[in-house]
């Protein structure tokens, strides 16, 4: 009896140790991602799960109108689930990459010159 006793116990234990280090913060994280996206607002630059930067111009019910693009043309529908974080894209500019420069024509002492007397030996 008291086998069956410590055997249930240590399962519980176990359980115990398994909810506090895997599931415990799992939990914690999904609650502040719905904070998050509860909280997101119009005129917040977001980021949604596909990487795509965007700012929102419009919200219905669990639907966010984004605006995406340099020209802010472009209006795309996404849901509350697909928004990852509130954060607003570096658009810096690229530093210039110099051309590459351009090989000069090789000199004539490194043309390689070909020796033909080898082939005039097969019709003797």
């Amino acid at each position: 009896m008291s086998q069956i006793l410590f055997t249930a116990g240590y399962m519980l234990f176990l359980f115990a140790i398994m909810w506090f280090f895997l599931i415990r913060p799992q939990k914690k994280r999904e609650q502040q991602t719905r904070d998050m996206q509860n909280s997101i607002k119009v005129g917040d630059s977001i980021l949604t799960t596909s990487g795509i930067y965007g700012k929102v111009v419009d919200i219905i019910n669990d639907l966010f109108i984004i605006e995406i693009g340099l020209n802010k043309g472009i209006r795309v529908p996404i849901k509350k689930i697909a928004i990852v974080g509130v954060e607003i894209p570096e658009l810096t500019a690229r530093k210039s990459v110099p051309a590459p420069v351009a090989k000069s024509e090789p000199e004539e002492d490194d043309e390689y010159e070909y020796d033909d007397d080898d082939d005039d030996d097969d019709d003797n």
